[in-house]
């Protein structure tokens, strides 16, 4: 039967066997639990007690996997198994497993109790000392790298976040340039897997400087945050990319997509611009707000050819100005320009 700690100074393991010199483990500021042969518990430091929640008392003597009933049939009892088998210690990282044992941060008053994260070492301790004492005995370690965890956790959430900064315009909220130019290069290459055609947008706000100039650049920069709105709805499957590509311009990517398709996205985002009808009184076109659109769409061929694309779709663009804007050009592959306006 196992028999409770001699004294609080310096405690013996139970059963008759050698006195140890565990006063400095009831101490130390990781959990500590000692188990038999059979997996009882012979011995628990403070810092485990007051982690899972339980008396000494109600934990001596029990199968580990009677205590803490959860454990049964867990990778750590089979780790577990293996090492009080072979004698070789064996390690559970935070990073690879689920916290195996119910141990819990000190409870904090309105917050619910929180599962520690855990690094575990089971130690069997070695074959002389089990033929001194007579008892095969495996110490487990738990160490509470919670802290740690939750550092790494703000710092990928912050290397997130900047990544994010790298590619998203601050104004609009859209992808910027730098976002763009590595999306068109990857759906290139996926294009060029597939076999399937490219198209692009080129989307410029009609007499923009004159609507900052008679508005103001605050007004300026909400008509941007509307447009940006507008064509974020507009352009909603999920491979598809919107991006501003530079003072007033915007700029649409639409994987597998031919020129057809592309002329009906534009054909919408011309036409949500009107509904919009924002105020533009400086227009000499006019009294709302428009956009001209350039529309191409390309196979391409290698991997260079998004500049050929790029270039498709501003030089449809330019047309689409060049007509008296508020209207989309497209550019087809012989280089042809359909005008819808």
């Amino acid at each position: 039967m196992v028999q409770p700690l001699a004294t609080a100074d310096v405690p013996v393991v139970p059963g008759g066997v050698e006195p140890w010199p565990l006063a400095a483990l009831i101490h130390l500021q990781a959990g500590i639990i000692i188990i038999d042969g059979s997996s009882r518990v012979v011995f628990v430091n403070e810092w485990f007690l007051r982690r899972c929640g339980r008396t000494a008392q109600q934990l001596m003597g029990l199968p580990l996997a009677v205590a803490f009933p959860q454990l049964e049939g867990s990778y750590f009892c089979s780790r577990l198994a293996v090492s009080t088998r072979t004698g070789f210690p064996a390690m559970l990282s935070h990073s690879l497993h689920a916290p195996p044992l119910p141990l819990y941060m000190p409870h904090l008053v309105g917050h619910p109790p929180a599962l520690l994260s855990q690094t575990v070492h089971i130690i069997p301790i070695g074959k002389q000392a089990a033929r001194q004492s007579g008892k095969q005995l495996t110490l487990i370690q738990v160490t509470d790298v919670t802290p740690t965890v939750r550092r790494e956790y703000l710092l990928r959430t912050r290397v997130d976040e900047m990544h994010l900064m790298a590619r998203v315009d601050p104004l609009t909220g859209v992808g910027n340039r730098r976002e763009f130019s590595e999306s068109l290069d990857s759906e290139v290459r996926a294009a060029l897997r597939a076999q399937e055609s490219l198209g692009m947008l080129m989307i410029d706000i009609d007499h923009f400087k004159a609507y900052n100039d008679h508005f103001g650049h605050p007004v300026g920069d909400q008509c941007l945050r509307d447009v940006a709105g507008l064509l974020r709805r507009v352009v909603r499957r999920p491979r598809d990319r919107l991006a501003r590509y530079g003072g007033e311009e915007f700029v649409v990517l639409l994987p597998g997509t031919p020129l057809s398709g592309v002329v009906e996205v534009g054909r919408e985002i011309l036409e949500q611009v009107r509904r919009l009808a924002l105020p533009h009184t400086a227009s000499p076109d006019g009294e709302i707000v428009t956009v001209s659109l350039g529309a191409a769409a390309m196979m391409p061929e290698g991997p260079e050819d998004g500049v050929a694309l790029l270039r498709r779709a501003d030089e449809a663009l330019y047309a689409a100005k060049g007509a008296g804007r508020n209207r989309m050009v497209a550019q087809s592959t012989a280089g042809v320009h359909d005008t819808v306006h």
